[in-house]
Parts: C-alpha cells; structure tokens; sequence
C-alpha cells in the first residue's frame, strides 16, 4: 500500500477518534453532526459510521489502482469507485451473496447466470463465476476497542468469508486488510469526554499467529483443494499505535520487539502481512494464477 497515503488516512482517522471522545459528537454518513451523551459512545458511533473506516478502504483502492497501471492492466474496475463508497458489489460464494468492500473486475465485467448447483441453486448470479474466479476481492476490517474480548468471533468472520467465496470459486484472489490498534483507548476516561490509553498492549502475537494460518494461499496449484479454501491469497495485519503522534505504524517484527509488544523470542513472520508490498503481492498471485506475463 501507498505508504504516504496510508499515514495521512490514519493521521486524520486518530484525529476524528479523538475530536469525537473529546466533544462527544461524530459526523455521521450524511455529513451532519450528531450529540451522544459522552466520549465513549460518540466513539463507538464513529467505528459503526462507514465514513471511518472508508479511509483505509480509499488507500486500498488507490493504491491497487497505481499498481494496476503499472502492470499494465487497462480493461479494469474497482468497485466502488475511488472516492465513493458506493455501490459495493455482491458476490456470490457457496452459502450466500454478500456486499464485498472493495472488488476489482476485468473485462467482461459482468456475465449474468442461474447458480446450477449448491444451496442457492436457481438464484441469478448477477456478476457470474467465469467474472468472480477472475476478479479480486478484498475485505477491510478493523477493531479498535474489546479486542481481546471479540478475537473469537472475529476471526470466525475471517474464516468464514474466504471458505464461503472459494468453494465456489476456487481461483479467486482474495485479500484481507485489518487495522489492529496495539493499545487501546481507556474507556472509563472516554466516559469523561477525556482521551488516554490503557497502560497495556493489546496481545499481537496471537492476530500475527492466526492471520500466518489463514493468509498465503498459493498462487498457483496443479489441483484446487477445499482444505485451503478458507485462506486468502494475501493479507495486510496493519498494527498501529493512536498513542503515537504521528500514528505509528509497524511493518517489522524487529519494531514491534524494539517496543515490547512482542517477545524477543516471538519469531513468526511478519514480513508477508506487512502493509508494505501488500498491493504487490496480490497482484503478483493474480498474474501468476492466470498466466499473465
């Protein structure tokens, strides 16, 4: 991902946390101001409010789009479209069709069918599976507060979004983006309109352990095979420290040591879920899947 882009959204993203703990307002979808009764529940209005996390959503695309044209893909279309946040594209998996965050489709960019088998058989496929097994999904997600609380069913919805659209789709290049904050925001003090931070880290190695579990599917494969269908083709763990300014972003294992977020001898890769050479690595798995040179 851009990397200019992606301090600048995150930059603005703690500054809108903050104005909203602080006064106890958040700007909502429509773009108007709205009064909650304290900081905290101003901030968790703000998380639930698109217009947040659709800043990581914006660098995404941004940078993918940058990418694109580099490799020299033209017949492209990233939906939504940059600097929109709608209409997001259903795509059809296994058990459901689901509004995905961000899709990137190549000509033909639609090939309307009936689903001909599975537990949605006879519905209409409005996008098709020769377009979706061509295309790039990718999803963006965050936790910014009870994280240690929500791990489980969090990371359920990971899992579960890959299996659903690769039994169906076996080719499909899926990416995950997912902002984890590595300390987080006291919430007694957010109650107080007041911004400090809980004097712990959030626990990193278990969001590095899993996300090494369910990322790195290969690229290439003589036989698709369903015990990998619940992995993404790459992911982007983007750990941040708020109580920072700038906003810290990590992508070293070495940084994350040097700051004791870590253990020293906690040696798991970091490096493929680093936010750097995330757009790359997608692209390079698309282009290698499909034979492009």
């Amino acid at each position: 991902m851009n990397q200019m882009l992606l301090k600048e959204a995150l930059n603005q993203m703690k500054s809108d946390f903050e104005e909203a703990i602080k006064t106890a307002t958040y700007i909502n979808t429509k773009g108007k101001k709205v009064q909650k009764d304290n900081g905290q529940k101003a901030k968790e209005a703000l998380i639930r409010s698109s217009t947040f996390i659709n800043k990581i959503h914006e660098v995404v695309k941004e940078s993918l789009n940058k990418k694109l044209l580099e490799e020299g893909f033209s017949e492209f279309k990233i939906h939504p479209p940059i600097g929109k946040s709608s209409p997001e594209l259903d795509v059809w998996g296994f058990l459901k069709k689901k509004k995905q965050d961000i899709v990137v489709t190549f000509k033909p960019h639609k090939q309307s069918e009936k689903i001909k088998q599975g537990p949605l058989i006879n519905q209409i496929d409005k996008l098709g599976k020769k377009v979706t097994e061509k295309s790039i999904v990718i999803g963006v997600r965050s936790q910014l507060s009870s994280i240690d609380n929500n791990f489980d069913t969090l990371m359920e919805r990971a899992f579960a979004e890959a299996m659903n659209l690769h039994i169906r789709h076996p080719e499909l290049i899926m990416g995950e983006v997912y902002l984890l904050i590595v300390k987080e925001y006291d919430k007694h003090a957010m109650e107080k309109n007041e911004v400090k931070f809980v004097d712990k880290y959030t626990n990193v190695e278990r969001f590095i352990s899993l996300f090494n579990g369910i990322s790195h599917r290969k690229c290439k494969a003589k036989k698709r095979r369903m015990t990998d269908s619940y992995k993404y083709e790459s992911s982007s763990l983007l750990l941040v420290d708020f109580s920072q300014n700038p906003v810290k972003i990590y992508t070293k294992i070495e940084e994350l040591k040097a700051d004791g977020i870590v253990s020293e001898d906690f040696n798991e890769d970091f490096v493929s879920l680093s936010p750097i050479g995330f757009t790359n690595r997608l692209l390079n798995c698309y282009k290698e899947r499909h034979g492009i040179e």
